[in-house]
């Protein structure tokens, strides 16, 4: 008899502690942590910065996600592109509105040379540059990711020719968060030029790239 009702007793509390986690412990079973955000598909969020010769000359928020683009904080004046359509806007938060933007406009101001999309392909940019010679310039730690680092000249054959070096984050599916570009003009003096992205936040929601709900849409 007793032994009965303290197994009775114990069956009661194991379902009063277990009844409203069963939901989440069955919705668990098949993956018990959620998929992680990924660059490559969830897009990201950083700190961008532009250098000439290590002086900063700018910097500012951008936001990408596939072919989406956007350029400025979260909650303020913020352009955005999407690079398939070929269309831009920009937000006013002061006035609700969005207006229309020349994309050819919209574009010039994103820096040029630095791929903003994950997944950069040492082979397929050696072809795009139609060059069979490039360095692997070993590994380096930026702004707390190991990078590979890729360098390209853009006439080996001469000496002094300008180099593009990209810096590969495999924890980011290969998103270069830092590109430099050096030249050397007549009198042997070199100028570097840097782009680099910063505190990278994986995942970019897409109400970022959107007009939001209510804002009045203006034309250019």
């Amino acid at each position: 008899g007793a032994s009965r009702q303290e197994a009775t007793v114990r069956r009661f509390f194991s379902c009063l502690l277990l009844g409203p986690l069963l939901p989440l412990l069955q919705g668990c079973a098949a993956d018990p942590l959620g998929t992680p955000p990924r660059a490559k598909t969830n897009g990201y969020r950083a700190r961008m910065t532009l250098k000439s010769d290590g002086v900063e000359k700018a910097a500012f928020d951008i936001a990408v996600r596939g072919h989406l683009r956007r350029k400025g904080p979260k909650d303020g004046p913020a352009l955005v592109l999407d690079l398939a359509l070929r269309k831009a806007f920009r937000l006013d938060p002061a006035t609700t509105t969005a207006r229309d933007v020349e994309f050819s406009e919209a574009v010039g101001e994103l820096p040029g040379g630095i791929p903003l999309a994950p997944g950069f392909d040492e082979k397929a940019e050696a072809a795009r540059r139609n060059l069979s010679l490039y360095h692997n310039e070993g590994d380096e730690v930026f702004a707390g990711h190991a990078c590979a680092l890729w360098r390209f000249d853009d006439d080996p054959a001469v000496t002094g020719s300008p180099t593009t070096t990209y810096w590969v984050a495999a924890d980011l599916d290969g998103l270069v968060v830092r590109y430099d570009r050096e030249t050397t003009d007549e009198n042997g003096k070199t100028q570097k030029s840097t782009v680099s992205l910063t505190n990278v936040q994986v995942g970019a929601d897409p109400r970022l790239f959107v007009v939001p709900e209510g804002w009045k849409r203006l034309g250019p």
